[in-house]
C-alpha cells in the first residue's frame, strides 16, 4: 500500500473523530429531543444546528476519502468498483440530507423535509450495500483477508438493523435504531480506515528490518 493511502486512513479517522465528537455533544446542548425518538436530524432544528449541519458534508468526505481508498487498494474487481460507486452515491445522498433539513416530528411534511428523506435513503442504503461489497473484495486480497471476516460480520448486521429501520418507526425508537445502525457503518470505517494506516506502517517496517 502506498502513502496516500496512509494518508487516506488518516484523513478518514479524523473525519469520522468529528462527526462523532459533534453528534454526541448535540446529545448534551440540545437535550430536549430524545435520542431513541428523534433521529439525528432533528438537531439540526435545534439553537447549534449549524453544527449538526456540518457533519453531513463531513461524512460525504469520509465517505469519498474511503471509498476511493479502498478502491484503490483491493483488487481490480467489478465487485470493487460497485462498492465505490456505491459509496460515491452515499456521500452524494449525506450532501442532499444536509442541505435540506428534515420536517420533525415526522412524517415529511415539506419539500425539504421530503427531500432530506430521499437524501437519508441515498446515504443509507448504498453505504451498507457499499460496506458488503467492499468486505466481500477483501477477502479476495491477501493483505485485508484476516480483517474480512469481521468487516463483513459487521456489514450483514447493518443490513439486519437497517431493515428493521422502518418497523421501529410505528414503535417509536427510530432513533435509537439509526445510532445502533451508525454505530456499525462507523465501526465499519473505522477498522478499514485504521488497516489503511497500519499496512502501510507494517510495510515500511518490514523493510528496515530487512535493511
Amino acid at each position: 500500500m502506498s502513502l496516500r493511502s496512509r494518508v487516506i486512513g488518516f484523513i478518514v479517522l479524523m473525519g469520522i473523530g468529528y462527526w462523532w465528537a459533534v453528534f454526541l455533544s448535540m446529545h448534551i446542548v440540545e437535550s430536549e429531543f430524545n435520542p431513541v425518538y428523534a433521529p439525528g436530524s432533528a438537531y439540526v432544528l435545534g439553537p447549534y444546528g449549524t453544527w449538526m449541519t456540518t457533519t453531513y458534508f463531513v461524512l460525504a468526505g469520509v465517505l469519498l476519502s474511503s471509498g476511493f481508498g479502498l478502491t484503490a487498494n483491493l483488487a481490480v474487481a467489478i465487485v470493487t468498483r460497485l462498492a465505490g460507486m456505491a459509496f460515491l452515491s452515499a456521500a452524494a445522498g449525506a450532501v442532499v440530507a444536509g442541505t435540506f433539513p428534515m420536517d420533525f416530528p415526522p412524517p415529511p411534511r415539506t419539500l425539504s423535509g421530503r427531500l432530506h428523506t430521499l437524501g437519508g435513503l441515498l446515504t443509507f442504503v448504498p453505504w451498507v450495500i457499499g460496506t458488503v461489497l467492499f468486505s466481500l473484495s477483501m477477502r479476495r486480497d491477501q493483505r485485508w483477508v484476516r480483517f474480512s471476516r469481521t468487516l463483513f460480520a459487521i456489514s450483514v448486521l447493518s443490513i439486519g438493523v437497517a431493515a428493521a429501520l422502518p418497523v421501529s418507526i410505528r414503535f417509536g425508537v427510530a432513533g435509537g435504531t439509526q445510532r445502533v445502525l451508525l454505530t456499525l457503518l462507523f465501526t465499519w470505517l473505522i477498522v478499514a480506515a485504521v488497516h489503511l494506516v497500519q499496512a502501510r506502517l507494517e510495510e515500511r517496517t518490514g523493510r528496515e528490518d530487512a535493511v
